[in-house]
């Protein structure tokens, strides 16, 4: 399995229409629960291009196909979105990660994260990179400890999705190298 990070770009909205509405997906997102326009996403997507503290990715799984008839060709396939939002005064990001309900759970995400966070610690040189999850999503954060990601501390009563008043988890990543 192959996952690419590709910067973002506007003709990916297609591939981020397929899960910013998706309440599958978006519930586990703490600024946004309402649905959004096309045109209003576009925008957003241009405004995230443009921004100088926002290294936003789609998140791609190629595979090579041997068709038995001529040259292999490359399968690409959008998966989800991921994200560092730089806080350039603490010299940290907050990381962001979606994926596709129908692509959840197949290792894109733990992939994306991982080149993600090799990008923070080689390119940008951060030190340490947070993200939130809510409590009950043992999955996910089970999966980030995996990944180098420790607990910092609970976020009670942090995240509210319709009726419901939710706890949040907050998680870092330090850059290994740097470690004491």
């Amino acid at each position: 399995m192959t996952i690419r990070l590709e910067p973002l770009a506007k003709t990916d909205i297609d591939g981020v229409m397929s899960w910013v509405n998706d309440p599958r997906v978006m519930g586990y997102f703490r600024d946004r629960q309402e649905p959004i326009s096309r045109e209003d996403e576009l925008a957003m997507l241009e405004k995230l291009i443009a921004s100088g503290y926002d290294h936003v990715y789609s998140i791609f799984h190629d595979t090579v196909i041997d068709n038995m008839i001529g040259e292999p060709y490359t399968d690409s396939k959008y998966v989800g979105q991921c994200a560092l939002h730089l806080d350039k005064t603490l010299r940290s990001a907050r990381l962001f990660i979606a994926i596709c309900h129908d692509h959840q759970r197949k290792g894109y995400g733990s992939g994306a994260i991982q080149q993600l966070l090799a990008y923070a610690f080689d390119v940008l040189r951060l030190p340490s990179v947070e993200l939130t999850v809510r409590s009950e999503n043992r999955h996910a954060q089970t999966m980030y400890v995996k990944l180098g990601f420790n607990f910092v501390e609970n976020q009670l009563k942090s995240y509210k999705l319709g009726d419901r008043v939710l706890d949040m988890v907050l998680m870092s990543a330090r850059d290994p190298k740097r470690a004491a």
